[in-house]
């Protein structure tokens, strides 16, 4: 089959259905032995964490970008378009090199279905197209992020050098178990026998359950606040944060791990580049290259990452953050109380029905905000504001004055907007599901000057 606008190639990827559940991955293998293994002696980097998988993929890509190496880069979910999913050198592929991928996945699916597995499915497809793309274009090195967990996860058919495991909460408990050491042994399969291992800011019990699979595997670990960790915080406000870094048997006074700065906002960004740059020392010290600090620093500053903490509009101050689950709104509501203080505070929210919204409404609620705004948007799982108002009604107490529901975002967000721009002292978050803030931003794209 040949597709001749990548428009029409996607939505033969979105119609790709299958109805047998793949447990495990031996489909997958299934998959990329047809095609030749691609996957193999791929250099590769796996990151996967409950929260901060994009930051610290981003923050690890300009880090190596620095140095002179080529870097894929493979996440999830887009923000604004399909391509940005896989990415050389920061740039999203192509749209001639995704047709092309495309193709050969239709070739690959006629196959699956001669398999007892079936056709692969969305991110099944997206993995297999990821890495025959990567195996054409050969980069120095490819950060790939899992999809969910990591040892069922469709990428974990690679065989990674280094593993990341970023932070471990409780999220997608219908797949990765109901306690936070499940979590944790689900994304510990990630660690390959003698890879390198970096952790965040992990709790004593999953952090338990990651050191035993290191030791199963025989890989060698570094633990934030053990094996390295941050010092000398300051908040520069909207302008970012400076720190440094400590390295377990570095000399305090080696400077050239001193005065990082990250442009990013909030300490859970400070921790996802610290994350990152010990990932990228580990890096650096395989394939046995020294590291130019004097580039290196100013990548770390220089790095963004969309629709995190982002802001798209200027007056009033509107900011998008993709905080969809318990940890990332508690990380939101710090970076708003210690970076943007002196704000009257507007939050616009819509989610997934998947997540427990019920613990997740005294979280907003926890902002203090001047007005709270439930909305909904265009997704097969969203919560409705129906479902919304059923939560408010749940919860006692809770002020209608301001917390309420909005059919309407996109008319809200005009009203707001031509209502507020001349109050320096107002601001506007809006959070919630990727895929709403996704809608989001390209609403402000099209429709707002």
């Amino acid at each position: 089959m040949k597709f001749y606008n990548v428009h029409t190639a996607i939505e033969w990827l979105n119609q790709q259905t299958n109805d047998i559940s793949r447990v495990g991955i031996d489909k997958i293998r299934v998959a990329v032995n047809y095609v030749g293994n691609p996957e193999k002696d791929l250099p590769a980097i796996h990151i996967t964490g409950t929260n901060g998988k994009g930051s610290t993929t981003a923050f690890l890509r300009d880090l190596l970008l620095s140095q002179g190496l080529t870097v894929g880069s493979f996440t999830s979910p887009h923000i604004m378009r399909f391509n940005e999913r896989i990415m050389m050198n920061g740039e999203p592929i192509s749209d001639q090199d995704l047709i092309e991928v495309i193709e050969q996945m239709v070739e690959v699916n006629t196959y699956m279905e001669t398999t007892p597995y079936g056709k692969l499915v969305f991110f099944e497809l997206y993995t297999v197209m990821m890495l025959l793309y990567f195996r054409k274009m050969q980069p120095d090195v490819c950060l790939i992020e899992v999809g969910i967990g990591g040892e069922n996860d469709c990428t974990n058919v690679i065989d990674a050098q280094l593993a990341v495991l970023t932070t471990i909460g409780l999220d997608h408990a219908d797949k990765l178990g109901d306690t936070k050491e499940e979590v944790a042994h689900e994304k510990a399969g990630i660690i390959k026998p003698f890879a390198r291992v970096v952790t965040g800011l992990i709790e004593p019990g999953p952090l338990a359950v990651i050191e035993q699979r290191v030791e199963a595997m025989h890989a060698h670990i570094d633990r934030f606040n053990v094996e390295y960790g941050i010092t000398d915080i300051f908040n520069h406000f909207e302008q970012g944060s400076t720190f440094n870094l400590w390295q377990k048997n570095i000399p305090a006074d080696e400077t050239q791990q001193n005065n990082f700065v990250v442009s990013m906002l909030g300490l859970h960004q400070i921790q996802n580049a610290s994350v990152a740059l010990q990932a990228f020392i580990n890096w650096m010290d395989i394939i046995e290259r020294p590291i130019d600090w004097v580039v290196a620093k100013p990548a770390l500053q220089q790095t963004k990452w969309i629709a995190r903490m982002e802001r798209i509009y200027n007056e009033p101050l509107v900011y998008i953050d993709g905080a969809h689950n318990v940890a990332g709104l508690t990380a939101l509501r710090q970076l708003v109380q210690e970076h943007l203080p002196h704000y009257q505070l507007t939050i616009l929210y819509a989610g997934l029905s998947t997540k427990n919204q019920l613990a997740q409404l005294p979280l907003l609620l926890s902002f203090e905000p001047h007005e709270l705004l439930l909305t909904e948007f265009n997704h097969p799982h969203a919560m409705t504001v129906d479902n919304f108002q059923e939560l408010i009604d749940q919860v006692p107490k809770i002020d209608t004055q301001y917390v309420h529901v909005e059919r309407n975002w996109q008319q809200f967000i005009d009203e707001y907007l031509l209502s507020h721009q001349t109050n320096t002292n107002q601001l506007l978050v809006i959070t919630g599901s990727l895929y709403f803030v996704s809608e989001i931003r390209q609403y402000f794209a099209q429709n707002v000057k």
